[in-house]
């Protein structure tokens, strides 16, 4: 037999042995004690895994671990009150305050190892070994602090089984843990039965290894003929108070937890579900969204934007932002922050696929509001314009061959008429060289009929007068004139028309701005010259500035068609009376202005304000289709990063004030370039 501490062989001669009974009542009530500690504990654990502060889970932890602690302390001194023996005890006050440590921490280390919700074996073994040593060492060393004359003694093969059974239902405990913790979307009702199973088992695990350990314990007193009285080993005063307050303080410690625990979950239960309708809201988006912390790093994106990328959503996490738009740098970031409403939309990049194809996107950056002024978050709303650019590409294509369409009939008639009197000198030309031929024929068959010269001859000055010649002399000149002025009108028209048309194929180029209205003004002349007269003031000075040719040629176009029908309406019905439109272009610091001022009707105040929103059309149906003032504003504001300003008066006219910037912005330089905010 084993030898050592408690474990000696006792001599049934010299000692007899003491009999004891438990009472039935105080072993219930010790079950349930360590019971509501368990249930306690599971609440605990809970808000342990759901605290988003680690300060807060570490205070969690530690009262976990503390109401634990009381829970199988209180359990095995009521378990103590239980065991009756015809003896009185005592009990050593520091050995009984000492013996709380051992559960408390072993509880502490378990709280550590589960509260990474990784439940390997390794984890679980650990946790279920750390709490059954803690209880085990709280049992025997509370045993210890006993004092009384009798001799203690431990059945070895008892010992080590009740240290087995505490860990063997520990082990049990943390399994329903485990299964209680993958279940989490289970009702409250269901997840109370639950926990209520849960912390039972682990109740029993507790006073399944204090009455495995107090049969396993015997004792021996020298005086076989002492009274045989029923005593409860703790008779003490000091130890039943001391049990009760405990008790009644882990009641108190449930009923409260349970409390908290009943309105975080009803709160969490509400947060999850909306922080669920949430991620379905922006899973939904048809635009990509992608939060970036203060390094300019992915911190999460939506599906839209994982495909958008051409990303999995593991590879794009964590990220840097200049991996998908490689224009987008820190500055952006910086400008943001520094915006009083810290947000900045219609910024247009060039995105990066993971295949590294590039394509063109509008982003929207804002500042989000974070717990600490040192974290800083934004949101990067990310949309594909590639088919908007196309369809406006096509929109813009469609409304030229509209313009040109209609202004067909009026460039047929401008060529048509040089090309009438041209063709009609050109004929009488023709008959006219006739003519001369016919005279010089005479005075050579006449000259070849005379052998010798005849003093009576054709008369030179007959010849001439019968064929009019001076008639024919006269108009030739004319004629000839007339001709090349048709024809440099012809030509004209034939240049504006090829420098209209002209398609720079959406790029930025160096461009003549007077020569392009000039076209401009010339193409539409059909409109306007029989309502206004056009007058042009270009200043000497104004340079080649970066512009988009082919898209400021259609915003030309659409102001002059629309000041020419303001004008036609205005002086409909007076016979004669034309209007004046009036192109100005000036230099001014760094744009260059055109202004086109006309007579016209002008604009009513109430819908001056919606003239460039899209669709948009005071004509009649058929006459309007809405989509040129909006096309002027998304060419010169959004594209060219300029300035359109209105002066209209009703019945006065109207003046459109355009400014484009003299110099590229440096977002265009770069070949990967994104645009500034347009200025207001």
């Amino acid at each position: 037999m084993t030898e050592f501490w408690r474990f000696q062989s006792i001599d049934p001669a010299y000692y007899t042995e003491i009999s004891a009974q438990f009472n039935v009542y105080l072993v219930l009530l010790s079950i349930f004690v360590s019971s509501l500690a368990a249930y306690t504990s599971l609440i605990i654990l809970k808000r342990i895994w759901y605290s988003d502060s680690f300060k807060v889970a570490t205070l969690w932890k530690f009262f976990g671990a503390v109401v634990y602690g009381l829970g199988v302390w209180a359990m095995h001194f009521t378990g103590m009150l239980a065991y009756m023996i015809p003896m009185p005890m005592e009990y050593s006050l520091p050995i009984t305050l000492a013996s709380l440590l051992p559960p408390i921490v072993g509880a502490l280390i378990a709280f550590h190892i589960l509260q990474s919700r990784t439940f390997s074996l390794p984890n679980m073994l650990l946790s279920a070994l750390s709490l059954a040593l803690g209880i085990g060492s709280m049992h025997f060393l509370g045993m210890e602090a006993m004092q009384t004359n009798a001799v203690m003694v431990y059945d070895f093969t008892l010992f080590i089984t009740s240290l087995i059974v505490a860990f063997g239902f520990a082990l049990v405990a943390i399994s329903l843990i485990r299964t209680q913790y993958s279940s989490e979307n289970k009702s409250l009702y269901r997840s109370f039965v639950d926990r209520t199973f849960t912390s039972m088992i682990m109740g029993v695990a507790i006073a399944g290894m204090h009455y495995t350990a107090m049969l396993a314990v015997k004792f021996y007193v020298q005086n076989p003929d002492m009274e045989h009285s029923a005593h409860n080993m703790g008779d003490s005063h000091f130890i039943a108070f001391t049990v009760t307050m405990f008790i009644v303080l882990i009641f108190v410690a449930t009923i409260f937890t349970s409390m908290i625990d009943s309105r975080l979950q009803s709160a969490e239960s509400s947060v999850q579900a909306s922080i669920k309708r949430e991620r379905q809201i922006i899973n939904s988006l048809a635009d990509g969204l992608i939060i970036i912390n203060g390094e300019n790093r992915v911190e999460s994106i939506n599906k839209m934007g994982i495909k958008m990328f051409g990303y999995e959503g593991g590879d794009i996490k964590g990220l840097s932002i200049e991996n998908l738009m490689p224009s987008f740098d820190k500055q952006s970031v910086e400008e943001t922050a520094a915006l009083e409403h810290r947000l900045r939309s219609g910024l247009v990049f060039k995105g990066r696929r993971k295949d590294h194809r590039l394509f063109p996107i509008e982003v929207s950056l804002s500042e989000l509001d974070g717990l600490n002024e040192e974290t800083k978050y934004f949101s990067c709303v990310v949309r594909d314009i590639t088919d908007r650019l196309e369809q406006e590409k096509a929109i813009r294509q469609s409304q030229k061959l509209e313009s040109m369409g209609q202004l067909a009939a009026g460039i047929a008639h401008e060529i048509n008429t040089p090309t009438q009197y041209v063709a009609d000198n050109t004929n009488f030309l023709k008959s006219s060289f006739e003519t001369v031929l016919d005279i010089v024929n005479e005075f050579k068959q006449s000259h070849q009929s005379q052998s010798t010269p005849q003093p009576s001859g054709p008369d030179f000055s007959d010849v001439l007068q019968k064929h009019d010649f001076d008639f024919i002399a006269e108009e030739i000149p004319l004629a000839i004139d007339q001709s090349l002025e048709g024809l440099d009108r012809i030509s004209k028209i034939v240049r504006a028309m090829k420098s209209f048309t002209h398609s720079g194929h959406g790029e930025v180029q160096q461009v003549d701005i007077t020569e392009a209205i000039e076209s401009t003004i010339t193409i539409a002349r059909s409109e306007w010259r029989y309502v206004a007269n056009v007058e042009t003031d270009f200043s000497p000075s104004t340079p080649k500035i970066p512009c988009r040719r082919d898209e400021f040629n259609q915003v030309i176009l659409n102001f002059i068609i629309n000041a020419a029908h303001a004008i036609e309406e205005k002086f409909k019905g007076q016979d004669g009376q034309l209007g004046t439109i009036k192109v100005s272009v000036f230099p001014e610091r760094t744009y260059l202005v055109i202004e086109i001022a006309d007579n016209g009707t002008g604009i009513p105040e109430d819908i001056v304000d919606k003239i460039f929103d899209p669709f948009f059309t005071t004509k009649d149906v058929g006459k309007g289709t809405g989509q040129g003032l909006n096309l002027a504003y998304s060419c010169i504001v959004e594209r060219h990063k300029g300035i359109i300003h209105t002066q209209t008066k009703v019945g006065e006219g109207t003046r459109f004030t355009i400014k484009l910037p003299i110099s590229a912005p440096k977002a265009q330089i770069k070949k990967e370039h994104r645009d500034e905010d347009p200025v207001s």
